[in-house]
């Protein structure tokens, strides 16, 4: 039991890192493309990207089956902080944006890995509890990246300060994962071995999961077209400086860390899921609205714009997690496997709307194809059964 316990706060402990390294170049990714790439083209890159993650998803279990979860948590922390400190150099346009793609890739894979780890030592019972545990230890980092953000950046926008300082935090997580071996249980050949149509099958099949698939589409749609373009939006449109826009992000993210583990308590115990979703994602398109039609540069209307949207965007994210975990069980490794491509499905969808969009209309409109999204995300909730 107590082993069990250390393992639970390991990877709570290992998550954190890992989403602070990616949560700093989060809303700088698209200004540090901007630099190597026109505006237009970006959501193009962020296709390509997004496809090459969906192909290596399907075949990613079979290397879990073959190699385990472990091994290959290992292989992928390497490879994001090789990635981080190629990025950081001065070196070649193509190589930066190869080391971009492995870094992206890395991460998305180490959270799947993780994943399937907490997976194997969680109780159904409690799912909400320890799912919700997770994200609060993910958005935790999320919270203060941005200042530290801000930071590094500073004044001359050295955005591959960030990469630097990212390869250098991933080193003591990768030396912690191969001392503590005996903390992970890993067993491989629990893994369902299956190829894509069924695996296709099993999660689109079932009305439920289906639901929740498509609706956590919605969601990474929303976060990648806010994550791309309002930084940009705010800082070369607006004139909002990056030591202003650190702030307003920080305080935008605190809704991650205040609303989801009682969420997540309220949907073990009391609600089902179905509703406090149905209300995070009603937050949301209001949210949008107000920001298609506020044209000022004040920080403290944009911020709490951008609290609000994460207030709905906080409560449908914990709702996804409770429920869909809920469905499942760690043998069904291709199944969440597949699942966590709703992150890079989301962005292609979200990169191509907006390549198409911004090849002939001004930024801003993004918005107007971000509140069409939201609004068609609310009917696949519709048809998900609630859990109590």
């Amino acid at each position: 039991m107590q082993k069990t316990k250390s393992t639970f706060y390991l990877i709570y402990g290992l998550v954190f890192i890992t989403a602070l390294i990616d949560a700093m170049v989060g809303y700088v990714q698209s200004s540090f493309l901007n630099q190597f790439l026109p505006l237009e083209y970006i959501g193009l890159f962020w296709s390509l990207v997004t496809i090459i993650t969906i192909a290596i998803s399907f075949i990613y279990p079979r290397l879990a089956r073959r190699y385990s979860t472990y091994r290959l948590m290992i292989i992928t922390y390497f490879l994001a902080v090789a990635a981080n400190f190629i990025i950081s150099s001065e070196t070649t346009t193509w190589l930066i944006l190869v080391s971009f793609i492995v870094r992206y890739l890395s991460i998305v894979f180490i959270f799947v890995n993780m994943d399937v780890l907490l997976e194997n030592i969680s109780d159904d019972g409690c799912t909400g509890v320890i799912r919700t545990k997770y994200l609060t230890a993910m958005n935790a980092a999320w919270l203060i990246s941005p200042l530290i953000m801000g930071y590094l950046v500073g004044a001359d926008n050295n955005y591959q300060r960030i990469y630097y300082i990212g390869g250098l935090l991933m080193l003591p997580a990768l030396f912690l994962i191969i001392t503590r071996r005996r903390q992970f249980i890993d067993a491989k050949n629990r893994y369902r071995q299956q190829d894509a149509a069924i695996t296709i099958n099993q999660l689109l099949g079932h009305r439920d999961r289906r639901g929740i698939f498509l609706s956590s589409l919605t969601l990474q749609f929303f976060y990648s077209l806010m994550s791309l373009y309002i930084p940009i939006y705010l800082h070369q449109h607006l004139g909002l400086s990056w030591s202003t826009l650190s702030i307003i992000f920080t305080f935008m993210l605190l809704p991650f860390v205040i609303i989801q583990m009682p969420a997540g308590l309220l949907a073990d115990r009391f609600f089902g899921e179905k509703e406090m979703l149905t209300i995070g994602n009603l937050i949301m398109i209001i949210a949008v609205v107000g920001i298609i039609f506020t044209k000022t540069a004040n920080p403290f209307v944009w911020g709490f714009l951008l609290f609000f949207s994460r207030v709905g965007a906080a409560l449908a994210e914990s709702m996804h997690e409770t429920y869909f975990f809920k469905k499942v069980g760690s043998r069904d490794m291709a199944v969440i496997n597949l699942y966590r491509q709703n992150k890079p499905i989301g962005w292609l969808i979200a990169s191509l709307a907006a390549f198409i969009t911004l090849s002939f209309l001004p930024l801003k409109s993004i918005f107007i194809v971000l509140f069409a999204g939201l609004v068609i995300g609310l009917i696949p909730i519709i048809y998900i059964r609630d859990t109590r």
